[in-house]
């Protein structure tokens, strides 16, 4: 089957579910990688920025953050009764 046959098919399978209104995933998808091949090269870039920075901030805990986190863990096993209540401290702030 050539391509211009499984594309043609493609629209067919969109235009039919489109008429149902029903959009599963694969359709999305497929509607998805659509656009994305009309995006001009400019904008795809600053788009792939985007994605790559939210990965990577999604990935990664600063060093310093880690080590505050087990500092107060730390802190709080030798004294777990050394807590703050957040009723309390919600009415003083």
């Amino acid at each position: 089957m050539c391509f211009y046959s499984l594309l043609y098919l493609g629209f067919l399978y969109i235009c039919i579910t489109n008429i149902y209104n029903i959009m599963d995933l694969a359709t999305r998808k497929y509607n998805f990688i659509q656009e994305v091949f009309s995006i001009e090269n400019e904008i795809f870039e600053k788009l792939e920025k985007i994605l790559k920075k939210e990965k990577t901030e999604k990935s990664e805990i600063p060093l310093d953050h880690k080590l505050e986190l087990e500092k107060r863990l730390e802190e709080y096993r030798k004294n777990p009764e050394n807590v703050l209540n957040w009723s309390d401290l919600k009415e003083k702030w």
